[in-house]
């Protein structure tokens, strides 16, 4: 076996199940808290809430995540699979929404991975004291970039990748064993602090931050926990994977919130426990001025924990924020690389992403995460905060989406519970997503998200222009949407950006300001400086700033206005487009159909015909036979021929409605085309006593490229129909005339007058519609279809030609065909009455031995007895397979020919012939083999010569056909 054969069949069993239910909540946990647990206690939490704010913060924040894992539950009970909220949302919504949600939820896990191995340098500048600050060393965005660390970083990827690829059991562990460490090492801190503090709650006054009200810290912080418990959901990846039942999923889900939530809580107490100096009487006025301190001190959960247990607290925390980073890099790994690995199984990216090792680890998409994470650490830690900040963004819009597709999936089902947690779920997600929109980010988070939306859409476009299942571009909405949120944030970046600007501006003007009044001698103190700045500062920025955002939201309202416009009217037309392509693929299954149905019809019509028309004409050669039965004879076969040309009509004019009919244009003599014309109606003419004549008037040019086949019908149906309708006495005259020629074309017409009973002007006028026929008194006991007329003007138009009509009633009847035909050569004059008796004699077949295969018991008889009366041999067989075996038994010479019936059981006729030409036996390869079917339409008579038969003889079988056919295929 091949290496690719074995990708294909490992893929094809797919991932392993591997993860246990404690493997399931360290990977829940682990994704979830992760460095910042650690750092922004200090930075964010206390001071916007306090520590009495943070908890109420947490617990809120936490139900509000379990509602939304209840969401979460739900689906993947639905949809078991790798792809999470990705394959929720494409099942539910369709691949646009699909796409959407996997991009934001790509950027939310690498964005983390990226924020856990670049904190490695941070918590060695901490701890290690700049040991590893050396190699190159440049500046991004005020952060200074250092070799080392860079180094540092890489190495813990490398690292987790390696574990990542070792996949099932070593994943698991390791995992296991992290997230136990990150929540015991935050147990044992949070125990130090109980235990030195008790119940004396006094240390942490004020319960609530300051600077804000209870309410607003406090919602400060909620508004957090998209971003606080984001990767908690990354277990819905690893669905696949599970060697538990998805029902114990909730629990799972519940467990690593409730422990995460905790973990934040303790963190959070840690931060406020323990005061560096004397100065700072509450930790308030410590966390205030953490900007201006250094070391430990500018951590107040590490300088907690070293404070409270020694050296020992610090390695302890250094191993439980080593255990934090590593749960995230790793924990998040395996989340996107199981993404990359579902949308590479839904072709929404090149198979290569979800290839697996013979751990059941998609490799690739492994290794692709980890290079490109790889280059992160040299852009700074600034840099990757900004993204960091727009997972906030993108974990929201998944975690609606995720809870829309819920409410859909109850709807459909009739679950209230689960439609009521959809619903809620969805509404706090907008909640959120309000909030994130309303400056609450920094200046280079919106850029940042703007420019993944960007680059998303590049990638839906080159994904749409190569989609050949139609899968995508179906809902327009959710691009509208898109474009709408870029907007938004496109308007909050400028508007950010202009007002530091205009801040900035306005410090220079009032330094200047300043400075010109010192050197008028007017000197101001600090207070009344302070004062003229703000004075002058929030005169200028009232103003300056409403008139912004009043321009803004002007701004953006219209174009919101615009895009939904635009959106209207590329909806409008898409869904024309939609009904266009809809009603032309309805049109080709119509066609399809219809070309079967006819293909079938006319097989199963022509050989009951082929029997009554076969046994008919030999009934006719029996001796002896009383006048009265060869009158009842001669009417069957009237009547049979007549049905034969009734259905011939139907099919040939279904056939011309669907364009089926194509001309086959050959070398055709006009002039002889048109004395077979008269000797072929010569007989009936005169029998019904009709002046039948028949003249080519001033043809120059006799030879031209022509469908005489398509001619003769045009002939035939003109004639058929004025011998129809002139009573015995009267005259029919068919005329052709050269009108006129150029270089390459002959220009002709064709005349066929009669003087019969003629048409009333009204049925004059649709008398080359379909169906038709004049319903008088005088034509009602003539038998027709009202098809002749349609099909003659059909084909003449197919030849480009054009018909007219000149009657009138009681005095005759008169079509007008004018038409150009290419010239051709002038063929050799006809064969004398000498060299027509040698080919006549020519088709005496005796001493040649035909094989007859056919399936049907009474087309056999009546085609072996017409073959044994021409003079050959005949010898059967029922199907193709026997046919074939009857060839391939055979000696060279010993069959001079076969005649081989299509639809056959077994092997039909197609695939014997194809056997037979593969023979190993030359000569028994190219025995001729002609068709004898009921398949009679143009594109059965190709295909029959396509795979290699010599010949086409169609059934109900015309004996002059036959032996023509025959002739030319034996001779």
């Amino acid at each position: 076996m091949t290496d690719r054969e074995a990708n294909q069949q490992k893929n094809q069993v797919g991932l392993n199940r591997y993860l246990s239910p404690l493997g399931a909540w360290a990977l829940a946990f682990g994704c979830a808290v992760g460095w910042g647990a650690f750092v922004m206690p200090g930075n964010l939490f206390l001071p916007e809430a306090g520590p009495l704010g943070t908890v109420l913060a947490m617990l809120i924040g936490a139900a509000i995540m379990i509602l939304i894992g209840v969401n979460y539950y739900y689906m993947m009970q639905r949809y078991p699979d790798a792809g999470g909220a990705f394959t929720y949302t494409k099942k539910e919504l369709g691949y646009d929404h699909g796409f959407l949600s996997a991009w934001f939820l790509m950027l939310t896990y690498v964005s983390i991975i990226w924020a856990n191995a670049t904190a490695l340098a941070l918590l060695g500048r901490r701890l290690l004291q700049g040991a590893l600050q050396f190699g190159f060393h440049y500046t991004v965005a005020g952060y200074d970039v250092y070799f080392g660390e860079v180094l540092l970083s890489m190495a813990a990827l490398a690292l987790m990748g390696l574990v990542c690829l070792g996949g099932g059991k070593l994943t698991e562990r390791v995992q296991i064993i992290m997230a136990v460490i990150l929540f015991a090492g935050v147990c044992i801190g949070f125990g130090a602090t109980m235990s030195r503090y008790g119940g004396n709650l006094g240390h942490f006054e004020p319960a609530f931050s300051p600077k804000n009200s209870p309410l607003a810290g406090t919602l400060e912080i909620i508004a957090l926990a998209p971003w606080a418990f984001v990767g908690f959901e990354s277990v819905s990846h690893s669905a696949a994977e599970f060697r538990f039942p998805v029902k114990k999923t909730l629990s799972v889900l519940v467990a690593a919130v409730i422990t995460a939530a905790l973990a934040y809580i303790m963190t959070t107490i840690l931060a406020a426990s323990v005061l560096p100096e004397r100065a700072h009487t509450t930790w308030y006025a410590y966390v205030i001025n953490l900007k201006s301190m250094f070391g430990m001190k500018s951590l107040p959960t590490f300088f907690a924990v070293q404070s409270l247990l020694g050296e020992s607290g610090l390695l302890l925390i250094g191993v439980t924020v080593l255990g934090a980073i590593f749960t995230g890099i790793l924990g998040n790994c395996v989340a996107a690389s199981r993404l990359l690995y579902s949308m590479a199984e839904d072709r929404m990216l090149p198979r290569w992403f979800g290839r697996l090792n013979d751990n059941g680890v998609p490799r690739n998409a492994v290794l692709f995460i980890m290079a490109l994470s790889c280059l992160i650490p040299f852009f700074g830690r600034t840099a990757v905060a900004w993204i960091v900040d727009v997972t906030t963004i993108g974990a929201t819009i998944v975690y609606g989406y995720t809870c829309y597709t819920a409410y859909l999936c109850a709807k459909r089902e009739n679950s209230l519970t689960y439609k009521i947690t959809g619903l809620t779920g969805m509404v706090v997600a907008i909640l959120f997503s309000v909030y994130l929109f309303d400056d609450s980010l920094s200046v280079e988070s919106y850029l940042m998200f703007v420019l993944w939306s960007v680059l998303g859409s590049l990638l839906f476009l080159v994904l749409l222009r190569n989609d050949r299942e139609a899968r995508l571009g179906k809902a327009t909405q959710v691009w509208l949407w898109l474009v709408s949120l870029i907007t938004i944030a496109s308007t909050i970046w400028v508007r950010q950006e202009f007002q530091i600007a205009a801040e900035h501006a306005m410090e220079t003007i009032n330094l200047f300001n300043t400075t010109k009044l010192r050197s008028f001698g007017v000197v101001m103190d600090f207070q009344q400086w302070q004062e003229y700045r703000d004075f002058f500062s929030n005169e200028i920025r009232v103003d300056l700033i409403a008139t912004l955002n009043r321009n803004m939201v002007l701004f953006f309202f219209m174009t919101l206005i615009v895009m939904l416009i635009l959106f209207m009217v590329f909806r409008l037309i898409l869904e024309r487009e939609r009904e266009t392509e809809w009603k032309k693929l309805e049109a080709e299954r119509s066609t399809r159909a219809k070309s079967t149905f006819l293909s079938n019809m006319s097989h199963d019509i022509r050989t009951p015909m082929n029997a009554i028309i076969g046994y008919t004409m030999l009934a006719r050669k029996e001796e002896n036979m009383s006048p009265k039965t060869a009158e009842y004879l001669t009417k069957i076969e009237t009547s049979s021929q007549h049905l034969l040309a009734l259905i011939n009509d139907v099919l040939d004019m279904s056939r011309i409605e669907s364009g089926k009919i194509e001309l086959e244009p050959k070398k055709t003599n006009l002039v002889k085309t048109m004395n077979e014309v008269h000797d072929m109606f010569l007989t009936q003419m005169e029998t019904k006593g009709l002046h039948y004549t028949v003249s080519a008037v001033d043809i120059t040019n006799k030879t031209v490229m022509c469908d005489v086949s398509r001619l003769n019908r045009i002939l035939l149906n003109l004639i058929s129909n004025a011998y129809k309708f002139t009573p015995q006495g009267g005259n029919i005259s068919v005329t052709l005339r050269q009108t006129g020629a150029d270089a390459e074309t002959g220009f002709y017409e064709l005349r066929v007058k009669d003087t019969g009973m003629g048409m009333s002007r009204e049925f004059a006028a649709r008398v080359f519609e379909a169906y038709e026929r004049e319903r008088t008194t005088a034509v009602d006991n003539i038998q027709g279809t009202g098809l002749g007329m349609a099909i003659t003007k059909s084909l003449v138009n197919l030849m480009g030609g054009t018909i007219a009509v000149e009657t009138e009633q009681g005095k005759g009847t008169e079509f007008i065909i004018r038409v150009g035909f290419p010239l051709a050569e002038e063929e050799p004059e006809a064969e004398t009455d000498e060299e027509s008796k040698v080919a006549k004699q020519q088709a005496d077949f005796r001493n040649k031995r035909m094989l007859l295969v056919e399936d049907n018991v009474i087309n056999r008889e009546i085609a072996q007895m017409i073959l044994m009366e021409l003079g050959f041999k005949v010898e059967t067989a029922e199907d193709g397979k026997i046919g074939l075996d009857k060839v391939a038994a055979s000696a060279p010479g010993y069959y001079d020919g076969v005649l081989m019936d299509i639809q056959m059981p077994v092997m039909n006729g197609y695939e014997s012939t194809k056997a037979i030409r593969a023979l190993p036996d030359p000569e028994l390869s190219r025995i001729p083999i002609i068709a004898m079917t009921a398949n009679a339409f143009a594109e059965d008579i190709q295909h029959v010569l396509d795979v290699g038969m010599n010949g086409h003889i169609a059934k109900p079988i015309n004996i002059p056909d036959m032996v023509a056919t025959l002739r030319e295929c034996l001779k």
